[in-house]
């Protein structure tokens, strides 16, 4: 552990603990981007760490990395059943562990990048989504597009109807997108006014109102600070 501190802490923020007691309060607390544990702790070995972390809804989205000195095909086996990202046999090269990091965390970056452009759950193929995370997406995105011209729904409401706590929904949509859920939201409705103008079956202040926008010179302003130019010069 004190060795993947000095190798991490140059590159990284490292919050570090000796075992997994309260690591669910820990991780929901920090939000880390990715879980880094040794296969042998003294409270519970990682395997059953990472399969009880992968089969939470609130944080099955963060990478998990397996570091052990079980080396053999099974144990590597074993490691990427219970859902790990990647499974670390020492010893390793400091390189290739640094590599393997940026590599995850890059893909989870372009994942979010796709998420937050993205308006159609059928795209989602494309990411290696866990089941979990694409049939909340699905259900988010579905929900999205029914209440697009809502301009009163509110994280609350939009947890009540996925029927998921607000702390939980919070957290999940933040970690799987990197933006808050109304930020998310009002991305998704722009998303969704600009592929409307692209149809030009609309006017301007037809789509505004169908994105839920209460009005034209509001919807101007949010559509240019995400765009870069007024609907009118994007039509």
């Amino acid at each position: 552990m004190h060795y993947l501190q000095i190798l991490l802490t140059p590159h990284y923020h490292i919050i570090s603990r000796l075992n997994s007691t309260n690591i669910f309060q820990t991780i929901t607390d920090e939000a880390p981007d990715l879980i880094l544990s040794d296969v042998l702790m003294p409270d519970k070995d990682g395997y059953q760490l990472c399969k009880e972390i992968k089969t939470n809804l609130q944080f099955c989205h963060i990478p998990v990395v397996l570091v052990t000195a079980k080396s053999t095909v099974e144990n590597q086996i074993e490691g990427l059943h219970t859902g790990a990202d990647a499974y670390v046999p020492k010893p390793f090269e400091p390189a290739y562990l640094l590599a393997l990091i940026e590599s995850l965390l890059t893909n989870r970056d372009k994942m979010r990048s796709f998420l937050v452009s993205n308006t159609r759950t059928s795209r989602m193929k494309e990411l290696t989504l866990a089941p979990k995370d694409e049939a909340f997406m699905a259900e988010l995105y579905k929900l999205m597009e029914n209440e697009l011209d809502n301009p009163e729904l509110d994280i609350t409401r939009m947890a009540e109807l996925l029927k998921i706590s607000r702390t939980k929904f919070y957290y999940k949509v933040k970690g799987l997108t990197g933006k808050n859920p109304s930020v998310f939201f009002r991305t998704y409705k722009l998303n969704r006014a600009a592929e409307l103008i692209k149809e030009g079956t609309y006017t301007i202040s037809e789509i505004a109102d169908m994105t839920g926008f209460n009005t034209l010179p509001h919807f101007s302003t949010c559509f240019k600070k995400q765009f870069g130019i007024n609907p009118s010069e994007y039509q």
